[in-house]
């Protein structure tokens, strides 16, 4: 008989085990939440016990005592209203992690538990046991279901009280178990034989953890770390605590080259390793914040560790991996400091990251001009907002001098923001990468090509001296589908010739070239769009793309060119010999090349006696605005005519 009133607490019992199992077996967050969570597991597991022990005695009434028989029952009544507040306490724990329950609320929320109390000691309580069925029943027993409803309804309202914190399937699922124990006590109510509290507790514990303390949503199986998800849970705790509060990112520079050149499986591998090394020198649990980066959270004074993370620094530094260095940089910020809450966190991790890409500096620290740096950034990203919406951009034109006619025959077209304010000049170097970010670099594009457009049809260009303008192609927009129909639909609305636009491709070293890049750039040029390089002679052009592209114009940076005219560089013979076979090269497979940055007479001279079609730079012009550049159009050629 006692088996056979146990069958629902041994069912509970192996829930409980298959909880605790998956519980040990994976890393877990040190949140209040999870600490809290085991003492609920324990205080289930006790009740259990001592659900069992009731049917025990009333089933054995003959060899156990009355007292004993009501003090166990006490004991069990009691543990089922402790279960009761822990579950609430914890389903609060989870919706606001931030706040800690004030001891005057906290009065008022044991006020159900305290008349419990008084009602365990002093009520009355009744056996029931027929042979088949054994149970208790009285007015101690309805203490249970008072105090079950109270909590029930507090823990859901506390789960739906703030917006953000709990996703909707977490809230669901908080909802899900918390009814689901309340109808099973009411089951157990009206069918008091069916021993059934202990199985309700176990299978709302079931329906919480595998939606908030299944901690396989906070790991990151790649690298063996917490992921982005978990450091913000980790954050948001532990923000409101009065200690100082550390974070320090640990980022790999060249893990895309990694994974383009060794493959993704290696790129793995290495953040494994800076993982490990990582965990090694600080002690501290790992978060993998993106997807190049590594932070942890430190809440000690950061001078004791700077020792550790000049150590880790040195390592980094030796590591040969597939025969690359890792390039790695550290970032130190005291977020309390230059933050007014965790949310902020995120966005100043992302600043930090990027601004790191390009830095010399290997450990840097978050400081006040890092700070206005980042306000500066803000303030562009607001005004690339209000440019898009608005009339906020604007196009200059530099000239481009062609030898051969001995004319001004093309011009390449600059963005430009209009209304920059105290920001002074924003130059396309500091917000086109912002606009990347921010994926509006598609609609700055549109609206250049409608600018040009309608500026070239504004004042008939395609009828002058001008050949073609060139317009700057992100590699965003290269590889974007049906590019070729958003520059077909802008330039049929104005009437202007595809051949009458030159696309300058920009950052090649970053276009992924698949089918959607060969596809555009195929359609474009049945559609009669010429194209150029960019800056030859940089990290950002090679000859296998000039190949791949089939350029009509490159464009010689002026890097190749600056060091033969420049009396302070000592190799000048060498540098002359690398301009003299770049040229050389170009012509020799078939391309016209345009020299940037010419900006004497002697390199003019140069340039012309050496075959080279186009020269751009400050000799003839900086870029200036559409007004401008019909008058210097006008000039040159009225000079051009009294020459000759």
């Amino acid at each position: 008989m006692f088996a056979l009133n146990c069958r629902f607490q041994i069912a509970a019992i192996l829930i409980l085990f298959v909880i605790g199992v998956d519980y040990v077996q994976n890393p877990h967050l040190k949140l209040r939440s999870s600490n809290f969570f085991k003492l609920l597991l324990g205080s289930m597991a006790l009740n259990l016990c001592l659900d069992m022990g009731t049917v025990y005695t009333i089933t054995h009434m003959d060899s156990v005592s009355s007292s004993v028989n009501r003090l166990l029952h006490q004991f069990f009544i009691f543990s089922v209203i402790l279960v009761l507040f822990l579950t609430y306490l914890y389903i609060r724990m989870l919706a606001d992690p931030q706040n800690r329950i004030r001891s005057k609320k906290l009065w008022v929320l044991l006020v159900p538990v305290g008349i419990a109390v008084l009602e365990i000691i002093n009520g009355k309580l009744y056996y029931y046991n027929d042979g088949t069925a054994a149970y208790s029943y009285g007015p101690m027993v309805i203490t249970v279901y008072a105090c079950g409803f109270i909590y029930t309804v507090l823990g859901i309202r506390a789960a739906f009280h703030r917006e953000g914190i709990l996703s909707k399937k977490q809230k669901s699922s908080v909802a899900f178990g918390t009814i689901l124990w309340f109808v099973i006590l009411l089951v157990q109510m009206c069918f008091p034989y069916l021993l059934l509290s202990g199985l309700g507790f176990s299978l709302m514990l079931l329906a919480i953890y595998f939606s908030y303390e299944n901690q396989r949503e906070n790991y990151d199986a790649e690298t063996e770390s917490f992921n982005r998800s978990a450091f913000n849970k980790m954050l948001a705790e532990k923000y409101p605590r009065k200690k100082q509060l550390y974070v320090v990112s640990l980022s790999c520079e060249n893990l895309d080259r990694i994974n383009r050149i060794a493959g993704r499986d290696k790129g793995l591998e290495a953040m494994r390793y800076l993982k490990s090394a990582f965990e090694k020198y600080t002690g501290e649990d790992i978060y993998r914040t993106r997807a190049q980066v590594l932070s942890i959270l430190v809440t000690k004074d950061i001078r004791q560790e700077m020792e550790k993370l000049h150590c880790l620094e040195l390592e980094l530094g030796k590591e040969e991996y597939h025969d690359a260095r890792l390039i790695c940089h550290i970032s130190v910020m005291d977020i309390k400091k230059y933050t007014a809450s965790w949310q902020e966190v995120d966005e100043l991790l992302n600043f930090m990251d990027a601004k790191l890409q390009h830095s010399a500096c290997k450990i840097c620290f978050l400081n006040e001009q890092v700070i206005e740096e980042k306000k500066r950034r803000d303030q562009i990203d607001k005004l690339l907002d209000e440019a898009i919406s608005g009339d906020g951009f604007e196009m200059v034109y530099q000239p481009i001098y062609n030898t051969k006619e001995k004319a001004i025959t093309s011009a390449e077209a600059l963005v430009r923001l209009k209304n920059c304010g105290d920001l002074g000049f924003v130059s396309p170097e500091e917000f086109i990468p912002i606009a990347e970010e921010k994926g509006l670099i598609l609609d700055i594009g549109d609206r250049t090509l409608e600018l040009v457009a309608a500026f070239a049809k504004e004042n008939r260009l395609d009828q002058s001296s001008i050949q073609y303008i060139e317009v700057n192609l992100s590699a965003i927009q290269a590889v974007v589908p049906h590019l070729d129909q958003r520059l077909k639909k802008i330039l049929d609305w104005y009437g202007l010739p595809a051949n009458f636009i030159n696309l300058e491709i920009t950052e090649t070293a970053t276009i992924n070239f698949g089918a959607s890049f060969e596809q555009n750039i195929s359609s474009l040029r049945r559609m009669g769009f010429s194209f150029s390089m960019d800056d030859f002679g940089t990290g950002y052009s090679n000859l296998a793309q000039i190949n791949q592209i089939s350029y009509d114009l490159v464009k010689l940076d002026k890097s190749l060119i600056w060091p033969v005219f420049d009396k302070k560089v000592e190799n000048k013979e060498n540098a002359e010999r690398l301009l003299r076979s770049a040229i050389e090269l170009l012509k020799s497979i078939g391309k016209k090349v345009v020299a940037e940055g010419v900006e004497t007479e002697e390199m003019v001279q140069y340039l012309i006696d050496h075959k080279v079609e186009y020269l751009q730079g400050y000799y003839f012009s900086k870029p200036i605005k559409g007004k401008e550049f019909l008058e210097f159009l006008k000039d040159f050629e009225e000079k051009t005519e009294a020459k000759a």
